[in-house]
């Protein structure tokens, strides 16, 4: 009975399917996602099999194993797929070889199979003809359901039906089949199980599709299942794909707007989980994407924000951008991204000012999406997200499939193990972590062990997880147990081939250690090879050193927490019990403080200055981390003899040291950005060295000889050596390096002669430098893979290389002296990236060229002379993107279109091309530009075959008359531009096929009408009409809007319209939220405005005829610059007043989203009406001849920025500060005195004003407009932490356009709640001190008197929370201060 029982409860579960929402019951899994386990019922979704275990892959000697009948495929369809397959680097199995030439299938072949991660079956009509493909098929469904084994069944000219139900030629061939096998039925029965099984799989039906997009898909989607650098997101992802669908349906990605959605939940719930599979899903929909992980504990390293903007610009724009400080990391992001779609996860944040250093609504494109995952929900409300996903607990059904995916690796436990499995299963309370570390722990363990564990954990009085966490710690071995106490106090976010090195010499055993730890599901390594750890499994191995003595942190075998272990060094407690210590903040100590601490093996002292005598250090030391090292070289007495790695980046060393110091252990030394070291360190006693970083290191003029003597060196970095002029010839020796990077050493001018030693080199950058020829033992580096020249603007001659070349990526990029390429080119097949950008000397290509049979990315952009293609391009039917922007070329080759797998086709500004080239019935074009080609007149008819392209451009083609009418046949186009085609006067008339288009821009064309079929392409976006018609006051009447319901721009200028000629239904606009009707007749605003809902920004400009504005409810932004003739603007029905819904709301600055009114050169102006009423006013720019603003208006505008609690800026015409700014001053600077009672307080608000003119060399139109201002101590001695605060403004523009050469009145409001904290880190204020800001504007601006206002709030233990939406100012205590002058008496300006 017992027996029949743990039977019933294996099965039970499998009797039911998963639901999709599921009970809000705490113990159920509502909205939750499991950080493990795969769910059989849903297979054959695409998110399931998407992921994979990265540790599996030892397993399979092929990726993919190809099946298919070869009578019908092999010398088509499959013989492309599977060079598609390999292209990509994906290890593909196919039967070339004839093995299932018997009546039985071979051996091979069912190894092969089985040694196979994936199986394609592409069933063709004759495929069940062929009993060998029958017993494939067979294999393959045996290994799918038992070792894990995924088919991905492909339907090529044959319906699913036939194959799942065999009817057709696959009935027929069954007929043939049970006659001959009619001894064997069980066989025949066998296949059709098998056919029916894979039939039910999700799969590819190819019906109508071109096959190179086909092929192009099933690539695609096999290289997300196996792409290493795709988000790991669990080895068994229990029930994750309808959670998954929850997220993606909370984000929306087919919308324009930009999204915040916010994950939280407790620790170890799965919120991370969810991230990384989302991501991994929709990431591809974006035109790039970035996850910033583990986001609390990198903004705890120094410089950690700053870090995390590096690599959320560089994640999207593929770029290796360095920022100086958090203040310009913002404008960069928000210049570089503001017009792109993007996707940002940011994982594990804990603060609101982090999150906004980081992201901003604002700061990126159209359709952009932002994922925060966090344990708080009211930081998720203090940001203002769109959506929130909390993630519940696993359900008890999910909890126990969880557990026993890892204890047994199947969904179900072990018959003498179900009890016991219920039972560990239900004591982790449905937390996916505590279920992983669990199972881990137990799988392989004996029933005695599972019942003493689980005892120990009922007794034990803790947190469930810390419980199952402190088991799993406890039953590791002394040495593992080490190496985890390690990284969880020092190494997590580590490179994990430094932290090994660092072990090692610890005379530990990292290389079990670690697969142990990962086994245990304690630490993980990410794509990048960073060692990760859950913030609750660093936490709980931290809390095991603490308890190692409570009292006395001294006598604790590692330091981590920076308190600690200054105290423990102030006051000399260290022991010989401290192993590893880390300091991360200035400080000035003595090395006595060390003398104790002889074991010590581990020492970070960032940033600290060191005195003393260097014999007190211990001998031990195995890593020494010391950035920022005051130290002009090591002390002699400092004993380094068993050091691993050496980690000095940014010190002050001028050489490293004085004597030759005896360091056989030695394997890293990085001393990048140390800008004094003038010559590297000699070499002769380190003999073990295998990475030497010199990166940044300005001032280097030497690399000493005896660096040859490093023959286990594998990469050499002196990147920024800018003062670095050669290298010395024993640089040969060094037969292990595999990286070489002489990026930006501009005075390096030459390579030594003999370079054959080097034949391990596999990557070598040696852009920006004065490289003028190469050496010709540079012939025999056959194993470069990368070769970088880009910017070498002295390079005269290309490379030669040999047929033995395996180079897959070559960049000669802005070698502007370059004037030909080798003819050897042609020997590189397995080139992959030839960029030649820039070469503006290069007057063609070798005819060799055409034998690049791999080549994927040909750029030859801004290649001036360049007036031809090789003719013979057929042989690279590997190319996708060919970009010849800028080049003389004036017609293409007619091979091009053998080009079978081109997606991009780059013509831009190819100013000699006259016609388009013909284009194939089979072309996969996704993206062609013939933008700026002033002299096209033609486009080829064929134009109609590219049936897959997404985006055309035509702007800027001066002389281009027409489009053919084949355009329509374009089904799938989505962006098509027209602009400035001055002579284009007319479209096609059809355009309903046409209803992907969702951007049509005719700015600037002659075209007198829009077609009728126009009116039917109901997913149009963006319409842009600008100017197309001057002369007709009718333009619009041949087309209708009605079907025009997700129009959300609207470009109407230049029209010749006024308010009374109107003939369009814009009632039907009602996702119109962008309107612009510049240069047009009004004399009023078109009274159908107050009838588009969505509608936020309204362009009047140059509306010379207006006279008067009221505007409607949900306008946010006006410009009307230029309209001579306005003299009022009516603000009172505008609702963003005091009841503004909260959609609005840009809760980062304080203020609406793009609440702005440009009003320059309104020379008529009198007033703004009812301003009064506005809780806050926008940002208000009234530049030029705006002298007859009443000077109510004025006072009012001022008055009114300063009101709330939020960050503005206005921009008026006048001479004086207001009386009631505080502090004023002649000239840039302005100073006030921290008041007597300044502790316990914070800056709440500044208020800046400044009165200024342009120079005469004012920038022109469209430059950059910005101020800063300095915050600057006087009464500290300490001048170097000044803090700067760059504040990009619109308000500041171009007085090119406007009479700017009067005085204007700048004034910018600054809430500290909503902006930096004040005083900014670095910034010590006392009360006393004489606290200086100074001014700095545009270069073309001239500041004549400055003023500032800071007022002062008491920030209590709760902190102050601003209602943005009531417009309740925040509590202030009774004896709240303001600065004062030296020269004014006390007095509260507050208003």
């Amino acid at each position: 009975m017992d027996q029949i029982i743990s039977v019933i409860r294996r099965c039970l579960p499998f009797c039911f399917p998963l639901p999709e929402i599921e009970s809000e019951d705490e113990n159920e899994a509502s909205q939750v996602v499991g950080v493990d386990g795969q769910n059989e019922d849903v297979q054959s979704n695409s998110i399931i099999t998407g992921i994979t275990s990265s540790s599996s892959q030892s397993r399979w000697d092929h990726d993919v194993f190809l099946s298919f009948r070869g009578e019908d495929t092999r010398r088509n369809f499959t013989d492309h797929l599977y060079n598609a397959l390999v292209g990509v680097g994906i290890r593909t199995f196919r039967d070339d070889e004839g093995l299932n030439s018997g009546e039985i299938i071979s051996s091979e072949l069912l190894n092969a199979i089985r040694r196979s991660r994936f199986s394609i079956v592409i069933f063709s009509k004759g495929y069940a003809s062929s009993r060998w493909c029958l017993d494939e098929l067979a294999e393959i469904v045996n290994c799918k359901n038992t070792i894990g084994h995924t088919l991905l069944p492909v339907f090529y000219d044959v319906d699913p039906s036939d194959v799942r139900n065999q009817t057709k030629t696959f009935a027929e061939a069954f007929i043939r089949h049970e006659k001959r096998f009619e001894t064997d039925m069980e066989r025949v029965q066998r296949w059709r199980e098998a056919l029916t099984q894979a039939a039910n799989c999700s799969g590819r039906n190819l019906a109508n599709e071109y096959e190179s997009r086909f092929i192009k898909v099933i690539v695609e989607d096999v290289l997300y299942r196996i792409k290493p650098d795709r988000l790991h997101v669990a080895d068994h992802p229990v029930g994750i794909a309808s959670r998954v669908e929850n997220i993606e349906a909370l984000l929306d990605v087919g919308t324009s707007d930009v999204r915040i959605v916010g994950i939280y939940g407790l620790s170890g719930i799965g919120k991370t989980t969810i991230a990384n599979a989302v991501y991994n899903n929709i990431c591809g929909a974006f035109e790039g994407s970035s996850f910033l992980s583990s986001i609390k504990e990198s903004a705890e390293k120094p410089n950690g924000i700053v870090q995390l903007q590096e690599q959320l610009l560089n994640d999207i724009l593929k770029t290796t951008l360095k920022i100086d400080n958090v203040n310009k990391g913002i404008i960069l992001i928000e210049e570089r991204l503001h017009h792109k779609k993007v996707l940002v996860v940011l994982d594990d944040v804990d603060d609101f000012e982090n999150l906004r250093t980081l992201v901003k609504k604002q700061w990126f494109g159209p359709g952009s999406r932002i994922i925060v995952t966090t344990k708080d929900e009211q930081l998720l409300s203090k940001l203002g997200v769109d959506k929130k996903y909390k993630v519940r607990k696993l359900s008890t059904w999910e909890s126990r499939r969880l557990f026993c995916l890892h204890a047994f690796e199947m969904p179900n436990s072990e018959d003498d193990f179900a009890e016991l499995s219920i039972e560990a299963a239900d004591y982790a309370k449905g937390l996916p972590l505590a279920l992983v570390v669990l199972g881990s722990f137990l799988k392989g363990r004996g029933i005695a062990e599972w019942k003493s564990v689980l005892k120990k954990l009922q007794r034990t009085p803790h947190e469930p997880l810390q419980k199952i966490l402190r088991v799993s710690f406890e039953s590791l071995d002394r040495d593992t147990r080490e190496i985890f106490l390690d990284i969880a106090c020092f190494f997590v976010g580590m490179d994990v081939e430094d932290v090994i090195k660092i072990l090692e010499g610890c005379n530990f055993y990292p290389g079990i250690g670690i697969p142990i730890l990962k086994q245990r599901s304690l630490v993980t390594i990410d794509h990048h090879k960073k060692l990760k750890m859950h913030t609750l499994i660093r936490d709980m191995g931290r809390e095991i050193v603490r308890e190692e003595c409570l009292k006395n942190p001294g006598k604790r075998s590692r330091l981590w927490f920076h308190e600690d272990g200054l105290n423990v060094l102030n006051n000399h407690l260290g022991s010989e019990i401290v192993e590893g210590l880390t300091l991360n903040l200035p400080e000035h100590l003595r090395t006595e403080a060390f003398t104790k601490m002889v074991n010590l093996r581990l020492l970070q002292i960032n940033d600290v200055d060191l005195m003393g005598s260097y014999e007190h250090l211990s001998k031990e030391l195995k890593w020494l981390c010391w950035h920022k090292c005051p130290l002009k070289s090591l002390p002699p007495d400092f004993q380094l003899e068993k050091l691993v790695i050496l980690d000095m980046q940014h010190s002050n060393l001028e050489q490293v040291w004085e004597t030759n110091k005896i360091l056989n252990k030695l394997k890293v030394l990085n001393l990048s950005n140390s800008k004094s070291l003038t010559t590297s360190p000699d070499f002769s006693e380190v003999s073990q060295l295998e990475e030497l970083i010199l990166m940044g290191c300005t001032n280097l003029v030497e690399i000493h000889e005896s660096i040859g003597l490093q023959t286990g060196l594998v990469l050499l970095n002196l990147q920024g050596c800018v003062n670095l002029r050669n290298l010395p010839s024993s640089i040969s020796n060094l037969k292990s390096l595999k990286t070489l990077v002489l990026s930006n050493c501009f005075s390096l001018a030459k390579l030594p002669e003999r370079l054959l030693n080097m034949m391990a080199l596999t990557k070598l950058y040696m852009e920006n430098t004065a490289i003028k020829q190469l050496p010709s033992s540079f012939l025999h580096l056959s194993n470069l893979e990368i070769l970088s020249f880009r910017g070498c603007e002295c390079l005269i001659e290309s490379p030669k290389f040999l047929r033995t070349s395996r180079l897959k990526t070559l960049i000669l990029e802005g070698c502007t002296r370059l004037v030909e390429i080798n003819e050897s080119i042609g020997f590189l097949k397995g080139l992959l990236h030839l960029n030649l950008r820039s070469c503006k000397t290069l007057r063609n290509l070798p005819s060799s060229i055409s034998n690049l049979e791999s080549l994927e990315i040909l750029y030859l952009e801004e290649c001036y002379k360049v007036e031809e293609l090789p003719e013979q391009l057929g042989n690279m039917t590997a190319l996708k993107v060919v970009n010849v922007r800028g080049t003389a070329i004036k017609q293409l080759p007619s091979s091009l279109k053998l080009l079978k797998n081109l997606e991009d086709l780059i013509l831009t500004g190819c100013k000699y091309l006259i016609k388009s080239p013909e284009f194939s019935e089979t072309s996969p074009l996704l993206k062609l530009s013939f933008a700026c080609c002033t002299s096209l007149v033609e486009i080829h008819e064929s134009i109609g075959h590219l049936k897959n392209l997404d985006s055309l451009y035509f702007n800027g083609c001066k002389k281009l008359r027409s489009l053919p009418s084949s355009i329509s046949n374009l089904e799938r186009l989505s962006w098509l531009t027209l602009s400035n085609c001055p002579e284009l006067d007319k479209l096609p008339e059809q355009w309903g096929n046409m209803q992907a288009l969702r951007v049509f821009d005719a700015e600037g064309t002659a075209i007198k009408q829009l077609p009728s079929s126009f009116g039917d392409l109901n997913n149009l976006y963006s319409l842009k009409l600008s100017g197309s018609s001057p002369n007709s006051s009718n333009c619009m009447s041949l087309v209708s809007f009605s079907k025009f319901n997700s129009l959300a721009e609207l470009d109407l200028s230049n029209c010749n319209l006024s308010e009374d000629e109107f003939r369009i239904e814009f009632e039907c606009l009602s996702s119109l939220g962008n309107l612009k009707l510049s240069r047009n007749n009004f004399r009023n605003p078109p009274s159908f405005i107050s009838c588009l809902p969505n509608l936020k920004a309204l362009d009047l400009s140059e509306c010379t005829s207006l006279q008067s504005i009221s505007l409607p409810e949900p306008i946010v932004e006006l410009r009307a610059d230029g309209c001579t003739s306005l003299e009022r603007i009516d603000v009172q029905r505008i609702s963003i007043l005091k009841n503004r819904s909260k959609k609005y709301l840009d809760v980062y600055n304080c203020r609406f989203w793009g609440s702005m009114f440009i009003l320059n050169n309104c020379r008529k102006l009198v007033e703004i009406q009812n301003l009064e009423r506005l809780q806050c006013v926008p940002e208000l720019v009234m530049m030029g001849s705006c002298n007859n603003l009443s000077s109510e208006s004025t006072e009012s505008v001022l008055q009114m920025m300063c009101k709330a609690n939020y960050s503005n800026s206005v921009l008026l015409p006048g001479s004086e500060i207001p009386n009631w700014i505080s502090h004023r001053a002649m000239g840039s600077s302005v100073s006030f005195r921290v008041p007597p009672s300044w502790d316990g307080r914070k800056i709440r608000e500044v208020r800046l004003c400044i009165v200024y003119a342009a120079k005469k060399e004012a920038p022109a139109s469209g430059d950059e407009s910005w101020f800063s201002w300095r915050l600057c101590n006087k009464s500290s001695r300490d001048q170097s932490n000044d803090w700067y605060h760059l504040i990009p403004c619109e308000a500041i523009t171009s007085a090119a356009d406007f009479d700017l050469f009067e005085d204007h009145i700048y004034a910018h409001a600054m809430a500290w709640r909503y902006c930096f904290a004040f005083p900014p880190t670095g910034i010590k204020m006392e009360s006393g001190d004489e606290i200086e800001v100074a001014i700095d504007l545009h270069k073309g601006y001239k500041p004549y008197m400055c003023g500032i206002d800071p007022q002062i709030v008491e920030v209590k233990s709760s902190g102050i929370d601003f209602d943005l939406f009531d417009g309740d100012e925040p509590s202030v205590t009774d004896d709240d201060e303001i600065f004062e002058s030296e020269n004014e008496s006390e007095e509260d300006s507050r208003l």
